[in-house]
């Protein structure tokens, strides 16, 4: 398995809309494309209007297979738009776990 990181910080004032598209719309058409979200975080102390997304892929091609999905699919690229446009800026990691970790 590996795992995306997605760190998005949303615009002041825009939280409420984002988690309503990203509940109604862009969650159920990324998990209908191939990909899980396996947890979700927002800042309490620190960076404000940030939220913490972790996708888990079993590999490198299952990723790729979703990447190529989604560019495919009007109905998600509209999603992706419109949810921008509650985005000032998003950083991404792709993580594996070590031998430690609960998560495989």
């Amino acid at each position: 398995m590996i795992y995306l990181e997605a760190s998005i910080r949303v615009l002041p004032g825009k939280m409420a809309d984002f988690m309503e598209v990203f509940k109604k719309d862009f969650l159920p058409n990324s998990e209908k494309l191939g990909r899980r979200l396996v947890g979700q975080w927002h800042t309490l102390v620190g960076t404000l209007d940030e939220v913490t997304n972790l996708w888990v892929y079993d590999d490198l091609a299952h990723m790729q297979r979703f990447q190529e999905a989604r560019v495919r699919s009007p109905e998600f690229v509209k999603i992706s738009e419109h949810l921008r446009t509650f985005i000032a800026y998003e950083t991404t990691r792709l993580m594996v776990p070590t031998p430690l970790s609960t998560m495989k």
